[in-house]
């Protein structure tokens, strides 16, 4: 019995997911967050935390911007998006779009699959997409930050913005969220008791390239993620780590625990 039901719950697994389909029929294609702008006040908190209830109340609202998003993009729209900033706007959004979309999908529950939010497909400028191909757009980006403070509806992610993001001045902001990750005590642990750093997955696959590169700066040898993430630090976040610096540092466990109100 125990066997059948291990192949059972392999199947399960290994079968398709379902693609989420919204309705894109006679939508124009322009660059306008306004109806993104309306769930993210409504729906989100200063901490990035969501309202379930709200996030239901407002899915016409989701669906809307979905549509829009679906017919407009870097690719498929590329005179809409002529900028950098326009560009990386544009993704970041879109995931905090589709990350709601994909927690409303599963009916917002504390913890979510992984498959189910990353592996999921959808329409996004003009194609099927996942967030996982979000993210490798995002990680190609020459900052590293990029993809670690791209919003999302986990706990192992950056919160989710209030507003959307707008292309003057996104650089800027990236920077300001990667700050705020670090300095959250939920989703950038330290477990003082243990003694010990758990960094997120999307952080942690940096972990060589930001060790070698503070060992060729600095002419360090046996450098720590925990030293090599403090020149990119100030304030508080970098307290938090100055007062980690000895601990051993391992990849924080995947929960997928959501980042939905009690």
């Amino acid at each position: 019995m125990f066997l059948a039901a291990a192949f059972l719950l392999a199947g399960c697994q290994d079968r398709p997911l379902e693609p989420i389909i919204v309705d894109a029929n006679a939508v124009t294609a322009e660059v306008n967050y306004s109806d993104l702008a309306a769930v993210l006040t409504d729906v989100v908190d200063k901490n990035g935390l969501i309202d379930p209830d709200l996030l239901e109340k407002r899915a016409g609202k989701l669906d809307a911007q979905l549509g829009l998003l679906a017919v407009t993009g870097p690719k498929t729209t590329p005179a809409l998006f002529p900028t950098d900033g326009d560009k990386l706007a544009y993704w970041y959004n879109a995931r905090a779009a589709w990350s709601l979309k994909l927690l409303l999908a599963a009916k917002c529950p504390k913890q979510l699959a992984r498959r189910e939010l990353q592996d999921r497909r959808f329409l996004l400028d003009g194609r099927r997409m996942t967030l996982a191909e979000i993210d490798a757009i995002l990680g190609a980006d020459a900052d590293w930050r990029t993809v670690v403070s791209a919003p999302g509806v986990c706990l192992d992610r950056a919160r989710l913005p209030t507003a959307p993001f707008e292309a003057q001045g996104v650089r800027a902001r990236i920077a300001e969220r990667f700050s705020e990750f670090l300095d959250d005590p939920k989703r950038f642990v330290i477990d003082v008791e243990n003694r010990q750093v758990l960094v997120p997955p999307v952080l942690w696959q940096f972990r060589g390239r930001l060790i070698r590169d503070y060992e060729t700066t600095y002419g360090a040898v046996g450098a720590t993620l925990t030293t090599a993430l403090l020149p990119h630090l100030s304030g508080s976040p970098l307290r938090r780590l100055q007062d980690a610096v000895g601990y051993p540092v391992v990849e924080a466990p995947s929960t997928g625990a959501t980042a939905v109100k009690e």
